[in-house]
This record gives C-alpha cells, sequence and structure tokens, in this order.
C-alpha cells in the first residue's frame, strides 16, 4: 500500500515537472518570437531617439525692458541693425518701392502720436515742431531696421520664390544664403519662414503702447532716465525682436541637427536589432525544440507505460486460464 501511494506521489511530480518545462519551453518561444520580430520590423528601433521641441518665434515682452532697471542704472539701449549699402542700385529700388514709404510713414506717424498721449498725459508740452522731429526720427529708425531669414535646402519648397527675388539683399552661404528683409517684408513673408503670421507693424504698436503706459516708463521718464520714451521703446521692440529672431534660427539648425542625428541613429539601431532578432529566434528555435524533444519524451513514454500495462493484463489472464 505504502509503495502505491509512493508511487502515485511520484507519478503526480513527475506530470507537474513535465508540464511546467512545457509551458516554460512554450512560453519563452513564444515571447522570443514575438521579441525578434518586433526587433526585425524596427518597431523598437526609435527608442533612443533624441526629443525635438518645437520651435516657435517668440513676440517681444515689456517685461524684458522692465528687468533691465531692477535694482542697477539704465543703460543706453544701441539699435541693432546695419544700414544698407547706399548703392545706385538700392536708390532706384527705394524710388520705385513708394508703397513701403507711405507705410513707414503712416507707422511713424502712429507711434509720434502715442508719444503726444504721452506727454500730454505727464502734462507737459509737446510742441508741434517736435512731433515732426519725431515722426522724422522714428521714420528714420524704422525704415532702417533690417532683420535677417535664412533660405536653405529645408525651406526651398516655399521660399525659393522670395529667396530668388533680386530686389532683396542676398549674403550666399556654403549651406544656402540669407535674405535681408525691412520690416514690411517680414510681414510679408512671414509665414513662409516662420510658419505663422507675424503683423510687424501691429505688434511693435501694441509693443509702444504698452511701454508708454507701463508705470516703470512713467517713473524712468520723470527722474529723466529716458529722455524719448519712443525711441526707447522702438529700439527696444526692435532689439528683443532680433533677439528671438536669432534664437529661432538657432533653435530650427539644432531641431534640423536633432533630426539628422536621430534618422542616423534609428537606421543603425534598426540594423542592430535585426542582427539580433536574428539570434533571438534561434535562442526561440532551440526552447520550441526543447518543447518538442519533451513532448515525444511524453509520447513515448506514455506508449511503454500502456504497452506494459496491456502485458501485464494479459499475463494475468493466462495465468488465471492456467489455474
Amino acid at each position: 500500500m505504502k509503495l502505491v501511494n509512493l508511487e502515485n506521489k511520484y507519478i503526480s511530480l513527475y506530470r507537474i515537472t513535465i508540464l511546467f518545462v512545457i509551458s516554460l519551453a512554450l512560453v519563452i518561444t513564444i515571447a522570443a518570437s514575438i521579441y525578434a520580430i518586433a526587433k526585425f520590423s524596427g518597431i523598437l528601433a526609435k527608442s533612443n531617439q533624441e526629443v525635438i521641441e518645437k520651435n516657435t518665434f517668440e513676440e517681444p515682452d515689456i517685461n524684458k525692458f522692465k528687468e533691465k532697471y531692477e535694482e542697477k542704472e539704465p543703460k543706453n539701449l544701441e539699435l541693432k541693425l546695419e544700414e544698407p549699402k547706399d548703392t545706385q542700385e538700392q536708390q532706384e529700388q527705394q524710388e520705385d518701392n513708394s508703397n513701403k514709404n507711405i507705410l513707414f510713414k503712416q507707422q511713424a506717424e502712429r507711434i509720434a502720436s502715442l508719444q503726444k498721449a504721452f506727454i500730454e498725459e505727464q502734462k507737459k508740452e509737446f510742441a508741434d515742431l517736435e512731433l515732426e522731429t519725431l515722426k522724422r526720427e522714428t521714420l528714420k529708425l524704422i525704415s532702417l531696421q533690417r532683420v535677417l531669414v535664412f533660405c536653405d535646402k529645408n525651406n526651398e519648397d516655399i521660399t525659393k520664390a522670395i529667396c530668388e527675388n533680386t530686389k532683396f539683399e542676398v549674403i550666399k552661404r556654403k549651406n544656402g544664403s540669407v535674405l535681408k528683409l525691412d520690416t514690411i517684408d517680414i510681414s510679408t513673408y512671414s509665414k513662409e519662414f516662420y510658419e505663422k503670421e507675424i503683423n510687424f507693424f501691429e505688434l511693435q504698436y501694441s509693443f509702444i503702447s504698452d511701454f508708454l503706459t507701463n508705470p516703470k516708463t512713467v517713473e524712468l521718464y520723470s527722474k529723466g532716465q529716458i529722455e524719448s520714451p519712443t525711441i526707447e521703446a522702438v529700439t527696444e521692440f526692435f532689439n528683443q525682436f532680433i533677439d528671438n529672431n536669432n534664437a529661432y534660427w538657432v533653435k530650427r539648425n539644432a531641431n534640423i541637427e536633432a533630426e539628422k542625428q536621430n534618422k542616423q541613429n534609428y537606421e543603425f539601431k534598426k540594423m542592430q536589432d535585426k542582427a539580433e532578432s536574428f539570434q533571438i529566434l534561434m535562442f526561440a528555435g532551440g526552447a520550441f525544440g526543447v518543447f518538442i524533444l519533451i513532448m515525444f519524451f511524453v509520447i513515448f513514454y506514455r506508449i511503454e507505460r500502456n504497452l506494459n500495462t496491456i502485458s501485464e493484463l494479459n499475463t494475468n489472464m493466462l495465468d488465471n486460464m492456467k489455474k
């Protein structure tokens, strides 16, 4: 009786072990096969990609001007621009471009009117002669403003016609060209270069309006630290615009390089994953082979066990018949 119980326990343990090994081999085979297929397809090759931040053009902020005057003496701001070369071709172009001159004059008048309102608010006299002088100075200032934009193979589909236009001053570079656009052209072609509409004059007008109504500006003007708030505002706006423009193109270039690096990393990782997938498939094949061998062993064992049982029954029957 004890031998029978021991044999039953042995058989149960044997069955549990066999089932565990078979299940483990089957799970390893399936998991390894799925992982190998995923690697071979290149799905996992994107796991080491560098995150690329969205590049947007930032608008000038009045708070940046206020920060310059916190706990320190104000500095005289210099406008970051270059006067265009006085060539005969540019003179002819300026003479023919009467629409731009009209727009510049209109903007200069709007800006000057803001300072007139500011002076009246401060209860100071503002002579007509001073207004005309301010208009001329503002017109000269805003008409000389130039912004650099880049033409290369990454935006040539939408900027080719603009970049090949001979009316723009072009600086040739190895990987493309640089255009010097005035503020009217920046507004006109902003969508092509910045992927968004930028109305330079409206942004400028809004900035100057906020500048002249800011308590900090009133304080600095009353102390004599700002002589001409309007010229100061025009200069500050343009300097911020140029800084934001430079930041936009620097980040754009960094994003392009990051995309190239990501592409190279992806292709390299994809090739590496394909090579690894074959090794994993070989491992999966080995696990599947173990599964098949165990299954054959179990089948042969059951056949042999059944044959032994039949043989014992036949032997017993013959013994009984002899008796």
